[in-house]
Parts: C-alpha cells; structure tokens; sequence
C-alpha cells in the first residue's frame, strides 16, 4: 500500500481515533441539523446528552449492547427528571443526591458495564443542574438529554453491528503492542551497565503491568462473545491470537540466568550484542503483529529474524570454543537461545493466522478462564465492609457531593455545579490515583480557560464557535485516555463555547468556571485524605499473601505440566495469570505509596518487596516455558518452596507471627544434561528470593501493626 493509505488505514483503526470519530459524527449531525433549524441551544442540549452516552458506554456484543443502551435510557430519563423535579427543593434535593450517588457507586460491584451505567447517570444528572436554570419547560432536558444519549448509542449500535469485532481487534493489538515494549526495555538487559539493571527490572514490572491488564481486558472481551455464542472463524481466529500471546508472555518474562553475572562472565563478548539485537527484533515484530491485526492485513515476521537467530548460535558456538564456557553458563545460555526460537515460531503461528483472513477455520476448542459467579447475597455482603474498596469510594464520593452541594446552596452559586462535575472526575478510588487528576484537572482547566477567552473574541460567529465545539469534543475523545490534562483543557472549551451557545454567557463565566474546578479540586483532595484514606501500605501484607500464594500455585501447575498433563491447559493458564496479577499488585501498590505520606523506609521496603517478587516471577515463567513432560521436577525440593511460601502468606493473612525457619538449602548436581542444569539453577535462584521474602513478610507483619497501632 502507498505511505498515504497506509497512515490513513493506521489512523482509521486507531481505537481512540475511531471512537472520537464516533461522537463526532453523532455530535455533528445533531448540531448540524440545530444550525439548520435555528435550535442552536436544543441541538448544543442533545449533544451533551451524546457525550455522557459516550463516556458510559461499554464494551458489549451487539445483543447485550442493545439491551445496556435501552436500560440507560431508562437511568438517564428518571434521573434527569427527578432533577429537574427536585432541584428546585433544597433540603430534599440534597440529602436524595447523596444517597442516589452512594448507590450508584456501589453499583460498580456488579461490573464494568453497571459502573459505567453509574457513572454516565451521574454526570447527565450534573449536566442537568447546569442547564436547569437556561430550560424552558419541564421535559425540556429529561427528553433532549436522553434523546442525544438515545442517538449516539444507536449510531454506536450499529457500527457495532457492521464490524461485531473491531473493539477484540483493537484490543488484541494492544495486547501485542505492550508485548513489544515489554520485548525492547528487556533487550537493554544486554547493553546497559550492571547499575542500570535494578532500574530496568523496575521498568520492566512497570511494562508487565500494562502487558497483564492489556490481556485482561482482552480475555474479557472475547468471554463476552464466546459465552453461549457459536465460534466462527473470525472468533476462532482471535482466540488462537489471545492464547499465542499469552505463550509468547510466558516466553518473553522469563530470566535464564542474572544478567549481571551474564555481562561479568560473557565479557562483553559479540554474542551479548547479538541477543540484544535479536530481542529488538522480535519486539518490532510484534509490532507489526499489532499493526496487521488492527488494519486487518496479513502479517510477515521476514526472514530477518531466523538469519539472526542462526548468526547466534554459531557466535554462541564460537565464543565457547574460544572461551571454554561453563556448563553452569552455557546451559541458561542455549536455553535463552531456544526461548527466542520459541518466540519466532509463534510469531510465524501468527502469520498462519493472519494470512487468510476469508477462510474459515475449525472452531477452536480452547476454553478461556471465566470468573466464579456470585450470588446476589455474597455480593452484599462483601461489599457493605470498611473494607471494600467501592464502599469506601462512595462514601468518600457522596460525602463530597453533600459539601460541594451546601458550598452551591450557601453561596447562592446558581450555576456553580461545575464544582460537582470536577469532584465526579477527580475523585477516584485511591489517594494516588486523586491526586494525579487533581494536578491533571487544575493543569488543563486553567489552560481551557485562558484559550477560551481569546477564541470567544476572536471568533464570535454561531458557525465558527459550533465548528470548534466538534474539535474540542473530538479531541477530547482522543485524548481522554491517553493524556487527561489535555482532554480537561478541551473539555472545558467544550463547556465554555456550550454556554455561549445556550445564549446564557453575557455575564463572566471564565473566573467562576476557574473558582469551581480550584473548590472542587480541594473537596476531593480533602475527602480522599480524610474521609477514611485508602492508604496502599494497609494492603501491603494482603498484596504479599496473595503474591506468595499466587507463585506457589503457579510452581505447582508447573510441576503437574512435567508430570505429563496436557501443555498450557486451562487451569495452568490460570495459575499463570493469577500469578501476574499479583505481581501487577504489587507494583502498583509501590506506584502508589511513592506518592503517600510515608517514610522512606515503606518505600524501600515495598520496592524490595515488589523487586523480588518480580524477579521470582521470572525465574518461575522461565521453568514453566522449559518445563518437559518426560521429566519430573524434584518434587522434595518444590515442596520446601510452596510451603515456605504458603506458610508465610498464612500468617500475613492472620496477623500471626512468621515461624523461624532456616534459609532454603541449595541444590547440587553432578553429570546433569543441560535441562537438569538449568532447572538446578532457577530452583536454587528461586530459594535465594523466598528466603528474601519471607525476612521482608515478617518486617511487613512488624510495620503493619506498629502503623495500625500507631
């Protein structure tokens, strides 16, 4: 294809892109036909109702999405004419906003598709205090607001029904793209200095987190149209897709040999180059994998990448002639070598798939990891704890909203609701996460407001000012998941040039805009720091339990593999994937608590923690990607490490002392194969890293009481 069309296509298949154009084209036919009528403020009316149908939407099949829209529909209605009933009654409409805002919160513990429905009833809620006063009836705002909500949605259903898997190909090319970060940060490992590395692995587990989150979703996606669904071709295409990259993840996370040790005992030889060069490789194809799948092209890995890897087994070769290599190094060596080979037969799989895309193909029989359904009762029951995240989040989120609202009722702010519409935005489950927007939301508002000015004057014109209202909100729709700050900053030129539409902006609107989004912003930061904090270090020891017990699971779904079951089964995969999300946990609890008020000494102590698990992660994906079903695993040798770490996951978990236990001997071998070599050496490198953890689990255990104490 020529450069032009191939950036086009890119462009077209981008996901932000395509949803941005999604609303725009909502937004533009409702404004346009508004423009033609003369309802300008009617039209401006519909489209804010389309843009809370957009910022609610989920993904969905086209059945279920359906029947999500209809039931939104029915929340936005009922919401936005109990409003518009109630607004004008303080002392019930207060104490009802809170209430209504606490359920609508809790509601997220029935999925991402109720707390999105939750969120998007709240923000059309907002949206129609805003405009109460301009409306000129009763049903003015429940039918406009719902009728844009109702246009979107159903503009956004059909699409859906004339490309059913677009959203699994956009995310199953992320999953890809994240892979190929992941590929390229692991291949400094071999050019970087021995200093550097303790920074790489953190890197690392920084990319590993958006690679696991990214085959969630991914996983998510598909379940939604496997369950009760036949499997045609395109769907057993993608499934084989997810499965071939989860491999390839097992692959690419795995650590051979210290990379320290590697660059001291290699010397910085040719063949370190070479696996550098080699892993750059792999990741850009994976890339280009990504980018196949999301332009629905067929995929070619070259014929680069096998000369590469068969230059590196005869510099591998060479190097030992020379240099008389140990076994102890040559082993992980040739099974490092091997893991790529591994990698580039996947990537060649991949092209098998992506090849014909017109031919059908047997439907596969691989089954994906679907959650345990809960009862309506343990649903409750866990969700109505101190405990429960979402629980806490409502409170803190309806205690802001009962403040921001007597703020408006006190001062007599007759359109100061902006303030309720920052604390919805920036008030998030975690103080981190709070934080973060704060600074994004004050950064970008500030910015929409000085622009706002000078584009009011500059161009005054109805046809100009709609023109820059569908850039503002397109932009917005590409940005928002991307880069906040600049989504906020044309968000509020959105609302702005909204008001000066509606004919309701002869008075000053900037400084007040500017003085809700500053009061909203500390209501939020004053709730989340207050109101029950969700500190990251009170979940430190639980995050460590569920690590421990998530490695332990895994090394025995490893050991059952060598026993000679099925490769990559169902329940294998999930000890897998359990294990990752674990670690994701923990370094994001790291993420967090940098951004806490704690001692240095939480910092260390958890970035220790999350180090080593990471690092022990690895080592454990390394023996699951070698592991062989004609030999078994030295079962005495395993045992002492499961039960050294469910041992001290158990007393994390019960707040009990560790038990006192000397370290883990070392293994040793004599005339071992080289498979035998390496399993000795991870086994021993695992050992070294859960002793490590269970010294830290009992200083968690320590710190933990002494802060509960404190």
């Amino acid at each position: 294809m020529p450069p032009a069309s191939q950036w086009l296509r890119r462009i077209f298949t981008d996901s932000h892109f395509f949803f941005a154009l999604k609303v725009l084209l909502a937004m533009a036919s409702l404004l346009l036909a508004g423009w033609w009528l003369d309802q300008v403020p009617a039209a401006v009316t519909l489209s804010l109702g389309a843009m809370a149908g957009a910022l609610s939407e989920t993904d969905q099949p086209p059945a279920r999405r359906l029947g999500q829209l209809l039931l939104g529909l029915v929340c936005f209605f009922v919401a936005i004419t109990g409003v518009t009933a109630l607004i004008d009654i303080p002392w019930l409409f207060g104490p009802l906003l809170v209430l209504v805002t606490f359920g609508l919160i809790l509601a997220g513990a029935w999925g991402q598709a109720a707390g999105k429905l939750g969120f998007g009833t709240l923000l059309v809620s907002i949206y129609a205090m805003q405009g109460h006063v301009d409306s000129p009836g009763f049903w003015y705002q429940p039918l406009l607001l719902t009728a844009g909500a109702a246009w979107y949605g159903l503009l956004s259903w059909l699409i859906l029904l004339a490309w059913p898997y677009k959203p699994v190909h956009e995310q199953l090319a992320q999953c890809y793209f994240a892979l190929s970060r992941y590929l390229l940060a692991k291949s400094r490992f071999f050019d970087s200095p021995g200093e550097l590395h303790r920074g790489l692995r953190h890197q690392l587990a920084q990319l590993n987190i958006q690679l696991v989150n990214s085959l969630e979703l991914s996983k998510q996606m598909l379940n939604r149209r496997l369950r009760g669904h036949s499997r045609d071709g395109e769907l057993a295409r993608l499934l084989e897709l997810h499965l071939l990259i989860q491999h390839m993840h097992e692959r690419a996370a795995s650590s051979h040999y210290s990379y320290q040790q590697l660059n001291r005992a290699l010397d910085q030889a040719e063949v370190l180059a070479g696996y550098q060069v080699l892993l750059a490789e792999l990741g850009e194809a994976c890339y280009r994998l990504g980018l196949a799948i999301l332009t629905h092209r067929p995929f070619q890995p070259g014929k680069r990448i096998a000369w590469e890897l068969s230059a590196l087994k005869d510099q591998l070769d060479y190097s030992h002639l020379r240099r008389h290599y140990s076994p102890e190094l040559m082993s992980p060596l040739k099974f490092l070598t091997r893991n790529m080979e591994h990698v580039h037969q996947a990537l060649l799989q991949a092209e098998q798939l992506t090849a014909h895309r017109g031919q059908e193909r047997p439907a596969s029989r691989a089954e994906l990891a679907r959650p345990a359904p809960q009862t309506f009762g343990e649903r409750l029951r866990a969700l109505f704890t101190p405990n429960a995240i979402l629980f806490r989040h409502g409170v803190r989120l309806s205690a802001c909203f009962a403040l921001g609202y007597g703020l408006i009722t006190a001062l007599e702010l007759e359109r100061g609701y902006w303030i309720l519409l920052t604390i919805l935005f920036v008030c998030q489950p975690s103080f981190s996460a709070t934080r973060q927007r704060l600074t994004e939301r004050t950064i970008g508002t500030l910015a929409g407001i000085a622009a706002g000015g000078p584009l009011l004057w500059l161009f005054p014109s109805v046809e100009s000012q709609l023109v820059i209202l569908l850039i503002c909100a397109f932009v917005f729709f590409t940005q928002v998941r991307v880069h906040y700050s600049w989504a906020v900053c044309f968000i509020t030129l959105f609302v702005l040039l909204a008001f000066n539409l509606h004919g309701t902006a002869q008075g000053p609107i900037l400084l007040p805009r500017l003085f809700d989004t500053l009061a909203g912003c500390v209501l939020a930061f004053v709730a989340v720091r207050v109101i029950w904090p969700d500190w990251q270090r009170r979940h430190l020891p639980r995050l460590l339990a569920e690590a421990m017990e998530a490695n332990a699971a895994y090394l025995t779904a490893i050991g059952r593999q060598s026993a000679g079951l099925e490769h990559e089964n169902l329940p294998y995969r999930i000890a897998r994937k359990q294990a990752h999300l674990a670690d994701n946990q923990l370094a994001q609890a790291w993420q967090n608590i940098r951004v806490e008020p704690v001692s240095k000494h939480w910092l260390n102590l958890c970035f220790e923690i999350a180090y080593r698990n990471h690092t022990l992660l690895s080592y454990l994906s390394a023996l699951g990607a070698h592991c062989r079903a004609d030999q078994a695993l030295p079962q005495p040798f395993v045992d002492g490490l499961n039960e050294r770490l469910r041992l001290a996951a158990d007393a994390l978990r019960r707040g009990s002392p560790l038990p006192d236990q000397p370290p883990l001997p070392a293994m040793t071998g004599a005339h071992e194969d080289d498979w035998h070599i390496l399993v000795r050496q991870l086994l021993n490198n695992m050992a070294l890293l859960v002793n490590d953890l269970h010294q830290l689990a009992g200083g968690v255990r320590q710190d933990a009481q002494a802060a509960a104490l404190g």
